[in-house]
């Protein structure tokens, strides 16, 4: 068996051979990622973290990824910090030294008093609760395994994994548009009456939808930017390309592609409305923006209907924006929670200080805020921080700043690498596209907690493994001679008819001086 093979087939791209395996199973998890509340309930969650440890034991059995498409060193640091700063957490010290860390002296007090020092439990963990730690290291796994997976495999598999994922966004799109016409108590809400005058899809709440549908909704019109009057192939000569080139625009096939692209663009959109979030309108229209303003210049690749289609897109573009903006006014809903929201963040923010540097331990943040509730916000549970950074920031310390700090090199950089490249492919397209929605999901996280439900950090993880994938002209020689087929780029096989490479040690004559 061929452990260092892609499976990848050299006349389509099609994923054959041990690929296929981990292609149709790493689709069959994004798609059962969201069906039952996005992951959140413990039962799904075991099973998301299950198959993402069968997941990771095949990819490093079968087809080592980060050896076949590797990362920087700065992105393998970053995931190695990731993994490292819960376990770090789980690191016991002494009692006499816990109760002397940041934010532990109330706890040692109440444990003293209770005498757990003086019945064997002399040592404790860094962290405040250890089994919530170990549980939010546990839920690492899942967008562990689909980065893994998916960084490993060539552009044209990655792309039938991006419309994978359009196709999981569009289902949730017209279950939430069915649950918003057929009101409460629909049969369609599958138990979930807490959101009865919005659109929920399979989540338990109306912003979670909407994180997964304003991140799908660049994906869908990059798509639809990179069909729209795709050109034909280059090594047509140049009198027969300019009448094929508007025969290739009149393409049935690549305008079916089109209108399909575009009714999936459509449908998220629509369910992104119904959603009636406030946050993720809004962010919906900056998405649009975006793809306008990077794709208006560069439709089908080449941009071959010149300032004419240039024009017309941004007008499009423009004209979407416009009609949003009442949408935004009469069909979204004023998030009950959005006065109290300064609240959670000035009591995060103050719980935050007391255990500075070294943070609380990953996944305690609810357990603390009991300590650190306002009391002038009777009657709730603060179980989130409604911001992933300050949540990060309580749980994580000085660690977790790091990380953000590190996390915003790689992505500025990996832009840079991205924007510089020449080709315009449709892989390109889901890779900028993958940017914006990226950009996007870390704006909602200023306002709510997509971050924390496993299925959109799976997805946030997917769409990271696309937007850091590396192109061809990115690997260095040596990366370039691990291709198991002797090709010089992984998007481009060796043709079928053309002799093995030599290798250099035989390409040597013995009989010359």
């Amino acid at each position: 068996m061929d452990r260092s093979s892609l499976g990848i087939s050299q006349n389509s791209g099609r994923v054959v051979g041990n690929d296929a395996i981990f292609f149709y199973a790493l689709s069959a998890f994004l798609i059962f990622a969201p069906l039952f509340w996005g992951g959140v309930e413990p039962l799904p969650l075991l099973v998301m973290e299950l198959a993402a440890l069968a997941l990771l034991a095949g990819q490093a059995w079968w087809s080592p990824a980060l050896i076949e498409q590797p990362v920087s060193r700065w992105t393998q640091a970053f995931l190695v910090l990731l993994v490292l700063l819960p376990l770090a957490q789980l690191l016991p010290v002494p009692l006499t030294v816990w109760s002397d860390l940041p934010g532990r002296t109330f706890y040692a007090d109440v444990l003293q008093q209770a005498g757990v020092g003086s019945i064997g439990f002399e040592w404790r963990a860094i962290s405040l609760i250890p089994s919530s730690t170990e549980s939010a290291c546990l839920s690492l796994l899942p967008p562990l395994a689909v980065f893994v997976v998916a960084i490993g495999l060539r552009g044209p598999a990655l792309l039938k994994w991006v419309r994978v994922f359009l196709g999981i966004a569009v289902g949730e799109a017209l279950l939430g548009l069915i649950q918003y016409g057929d009101g409460p108590g629909s049969r369609f809400r599958l138990g979930n009456d807490l959101m009865g005058d919005s659109a929920i899809g399979t989540y338990i709440n109306r912003n979670h939808l909407a994180g997964l549908l304003e991140i799908a909704l660049p994906l869908a019109l990059g798509q639809l930017a990179a069909t729209v009057g795709q050109s034909p192939r280059r090594h047509i000569g140049r009198r027969q390309q300019s009448w094929r080139r508007w025969l290739a625009r009149l393409s049935v096939a690549r305008f079916n592609q089109a209108m399909l692209f575009g009714a999936m663009a459509l449908a998220i959109l629509l369910g992104l409305v119904f959603t009636r979030s406030r946050a993720g309108v809004s962010i919906a229209m900056l998405s649009i923006l975006l793809c306008t303003l990077l794709f208006s210049n560069r439709l089908g690749g080449r941009n071959i209907h010149g300032l004419l289609g240039t024009l017309t897109a941004i007008g499009t573009g423009l004209a979407s924006l416009i009609g949003l903006v009442p949408i935004l006014d009469r069909f979204t809903l004023q998030d009950p929670l959005a006065d109290g929201r300064w609240r959670i963040f000035d009591a995060t923010v103050q719980a935050a200080g007391q255990f500075f540097p070294l943070g609380s331990g990953a996944g305690t943040f609810e357990a603390v805020m009991r300590r650190f509730h306002p009391p002038d916000f009777p009657g709730v549970t603060i179980n989130h921080a409604h911001n992933d950074y300050l949540e990060w920031f309580l749980e994580g310390g000085l660690g977790a700043v790091c990380l953000f700090a590190v996390w915003s090199i790689l992505y500025l950089r990996q832009w840079r690498r991205v924007w510089a490249r020449s080709a315009w492919a449709p892989f390109r397209f889901a890779q900028v596209s993958a940017g914006i929605a990226l950009l996007l999901l870390m704006l909602h996280s200023l306002v709510d907690f997509n971050l924390r439900i496993p299925a959109n950090t799976v997805f946030a993880a997917f769409l990271v493994a696309v937007f850091f994938h590396r192109a061809a002209e990115e690997l260095t020689p040596s990366h370039r001679s691990k291709l198991p087929d002797g090709s010089d780029e992984p998007g481009k096989p060796r043709p079928l008819n053309s002799p093995p490479p030599i290798p250099p040690e035989n390409q040597l004559n013995p009989f010359s001086s």
